[in-house]
Formats: structure tokens, C-alpha cells, sequence
């Protein structure tokens, strides 16, 4: 009797300790990305796959969102815990300048290098008559979500033309909406933040009743003084169907996935390893993130924003960094 009783305790205590949150502690992390019609969800699908399958009780997930000011705004309020996020906006919310003036996000850390570069691209339909953006003024044009990134760039490409909101109906919808506006001649033009090779993008040129205007170089030198940390970049031609030409425009600083300073590191660290140790599993995406790798791991005084300790760490095992 002694014998079973001490067999059914046994039981109960393997039991008890199976079913505690101890043994079957999963990591739950949810990454912010942007629009489905742009680059920054496919990218965040792929990377939450890796984790999930190279890290040991990972429950990782991918989700949309308005793009990088409302990644910020999720990682800080710890709705979600990493996010695809413009280098620059980080830069800005790091540093409390602009619309984070007085409120510096010092808790924003970089888990990777460089992941993508985007181009700002400018559409516009054929037959209204434009052919630089200055042509928007009196027109109906879409500018992104009002307060995410894509909002932002629109208000400064408007400006390097020496136009604002009140010059245009400004339409504040995202992406897909804005695609289905312009094939329905609901907009006039639209003013994009995507990387090259974008599905939202394609399925406009698609129709070929769509251009995309250049930022050429007195446009571009008038938005580099409102926004300094542009560079060049040029839409070759065949990036979307029916685009037989060259396109000048620019773009912002190579994209960033980023994280809270409280994160832990070892996860970080395993994030950061299980990303650059199986590579191919997000260059497959799409042309855009083909560069994706060692090659866009700057130094860290070179960063805009610090990298994680977990990400460093990686990185110097690695040899990737000194």
C-alpha cells in the first residue's frame, strides 16, 4: 500500500513539473512590419519562420502595422517586440528630435545590420497631364496613414517642391487603399516609401495607365536640407512592368530590425545568430533583401541607433565585427 502510494506521488510530482509553465515556457515575440502591399511583412513572415524553427520554444508572428513610427510607439508600449523599422526614424525617436522632441527613446536598440534600402517612389496617372511632382498641386494624392513614416516623407518630398498639404487633397490611407484608389481614378498620385520590386507597386504599373515621377537633382538637394540623412537611388529600368526608363529618386538609410534595451540578451543573441546563420531563408523573399547580410553589419560607432548587446555579441563571435 506504502509501495503504490509513493508511485502515485511520484506520478503527481513528474506531473506537476511537466505541466509547469517552467517546462513548457514558450517565448512569445511578435514583430511589427508594415503594409501587406510593401516589403516589411513578407521580410518580418520569413524572419518570425526562422526563429520559429531554429530557436528552441519560440512562438514568433509577424503582424501589419502603419510602418515605423507605429512599430516605435508598439516596441514602447511592449505590444510587440521587435519590428522592421526605417534606420532613420529610429535615429529621430532615439535622439528625441523632431516629433519626438523632449520624449528620447534611449531604450531602442538594433538586433541586426542593414536588412534592405527602400526608394521613394512617386506615381502619378498618365492621363492627367503630370509630370513632376510640382504638377500635384490642385491634385487628389495619396500620402500614407497619418503619423507613420510613409506620412512623414510625403510632407518632405512635398516640401522640397515647395508644396504642402494645403496645395493637395491629401488622401491618408495605406498602401493597398491607395492602389486601389489609383486604379479606380479616385487619386490622381501617390507618394510611396517601398523597396524596389514592391507588389503594391507592380500591380499599379501593371495597368500602364501609371508613371513614376523622378526626384531629380534640384529635388533631391532641396529635400536633403530638410532631411539630411538621404542618399540616391535609381529605379532601373524594368524594376516594375511597363517601366522602360531609368527613374532618379533617393531613399532613406538601409532599413533596421529593431528591439527594446530590456529584451534579454541571450534571446537576443539567438535571434540575432539564427537570422545571419540562415540567410537565404529571407533573400529568398525578394530581390530587395538580396544584400542582406555581414555586408550590411556597420561598425557600431557607424550606427545610427546602438546595436543590442546580444546582437554585438553575435556579431563579434562571429567575426563579423572587430
Amino acid at each position: 500500500m506504502l509501495k503504490g502510494r509513493k508511485m502515485i506521488l511520484a506520478v503527481g510530482i513528474l506531473a506537476l513539473f511537466l505541466f509547469s509553465g517552467a517546462a513548457f515556457a514558450v517565448t512569445h515575440i511578435t514583430m511589427g512590419t508594415a503594409g501587406v502591399g510593401g516589403m516589411n511583412y513578407p521580410v518580418g513572415m520569413a524572419m518570425a519562420k526562422i526563429w520559429n524553427a531554429n530557436i528552441k520554444d519560440m512562438k514568433a508572428v509577424a503582424i501589419a502595422t502603419a510602418g515605423a513610427v507605429q512599430n516605435i510607439d508598439m516596441i514602447r508600449t511592449k505590444d510587440i517586440e521587435v519590428a522592421v523599422c526605417r534606420a532613420n526614424e529610429a535615429y529621430r525617436a532615439f535622439n528625441g528630435i523632431e516629433k519626438y522632441e523632449g520624449k528620447p527613446h534611449s531604450w531602442l536598440r538594433a538586433l541586426t545590420g542593414g536588412v534592405m534600402f527602400d526608394a521613394k517612389t512617386v506615381v502619378a496617372l498618365k492621363d492627367e497631364g503630370i509630370t513632376s511632382i510640382k504638377d500635384f498641386k490642385g491634385k487628389r494624392v495619396a500620402v500614407g496613414p497619418v503619423g507613420s513614416g510613409g506620412e512623414l516623407d510625403a510632407r518632405e518630398i512635398l516640401a522640397a517642391y515647395g508644396l504642402t498639404y494645403k496645395d493637395i487633397t491629401p488622401e491618408y490611407v495605406e498602401a493597398s487603399q491607395a492602389v486601389d484608389m489609383m486604379s479606380d481614378g479616385l487619386i490622381q498620385g501617390a507618394i510611396l516609401g517601398f523597396t524596389p520590386g514592391a507588389s503594391a507597386i507592380s500591380e499599379l504599373m501593371v495597368t500602364g495607365k501609371v508613371i513614376i515621377l523622378p526626384i531629380e537633382e534640384e529635388g533631391y538637394q532641396a529635400l536633403k536640407k530638410i532631411n539630411p540623412l538621404i542618399d540616391k537611388r535609381v529605379l532601373k529600368a524594368g524594376t516594375y512592368p511597363n517601366q522602360d526608363y531609368d527613374v532618379e529618386t533617393c531613399g532613406d538609410p538601409a532599413d533596421l530590425i529593431i528591439t527594446r534595451e530590456d529584451i534579454p540578451e541571450d534571446l537576443v543573441y539567438q535571434m540575432t545568430k539564427s537570422l545571419y546563420e540562415n540567410l537565404d531563408g529571407v533573400r529568398s523573399v525578394a530581390a530587395a533583401v538580396r544584400g542582406f547580410g555581414p555586408d550590411l553589419v556597420a561598425e557600431p560607432d557607424k550606427m545610427l541607433i546602438p546595436y543590442h548587446p546580444g546582437a554585438l555579441r553575435y556579431f563579434k563571435e562571429a567575426g563579423i565585427l572587430k
